[in-house]
């Protein structure tokens, strides 16, 4: 259980952190991109190849944190004395930052489905504990569930609880699971493991 929070954590971030990603990704380098025909376009480049570093580096940092998941730094990085050009180049054959330039583009598609199974089954099953109270405490509040279910005697209220008991014990191993497989994806991509 002492896992749980700093995974639940760690997988509702997944959702905000991997659109400002995409965001901040798909307009730099499709800015850049377009104006490479002036040669603006070759600073935007580089600047975006930089800022894929910081934030490659920002996620490694939060993984490691709330997951307790080792990675290790890439040894390829660019350098502020080389050119601009020789920059973009090196780095388009690198490996490492296709990498993460690539997991950092799917980490909103990655964020949406973490985010989706932390919240469905937290909330659900805070819900379902909840029915006796509601059904205690707000006298004209319909209970009604899936497919018709209605929760009209203290007997039914009692009995969801406990299928909600159940489903929040299940959903413990779940989300550390879910969370572990993001953060053997986040070794794996964005660096070595020490």
């Amino acid at each position: 259980m002492k896992k749980f929070f700093p995974n639940l954590i760690y997988l509702l971030l997944s959702l905000p952190l991997g659109v400002l990603y995409f965001v901040i990704l798909v307009t730099g380098f499709s800015l850049g991109t377009g104006l490479i025909i002036t040669l603006v376009g070759i600073p935007i480049l580089v600047a975006m190849i930089f800022v894929t570093y910081i934030l490659g580096d920002l996620d490694r940092t939060l993984t490691s944190k709330l997951l307790g998941v080792k990675i290790g730094k890439p040894e390829a990085r660019p350098s502020n004395s080389e050119s601009a050009s020789s920059i973009l180049v090196a780095q388009l054959k690198s490996l490492q930052f296709w990498k993460e330039l690539v997991y950092l583009l799917l980490k909103m598609p990655l964020g949406v489905i973490s985010f989706t199974i932390a919240i469905v089954f937290v909330t659900v099953s805070l819900a379902l504990i909840l029915t006796p109270f509601i059904y205690t405490y707000v006298p004209d509040a319909q209970i009604m569930l899936w497919n018709g279910f209605e929760i009209n005697t203290m007997q039914r209220a009692i009995v969801t609880s406990v299928v909600g008991i159940i489903l929040s014990v299940l959903c413990v191993p779940l989300i550390n699971g879910f969370a572990n497989l993001m953060g053997s994806i986040s070794v794996w991509v964005l660096g070595k493991e020490e």
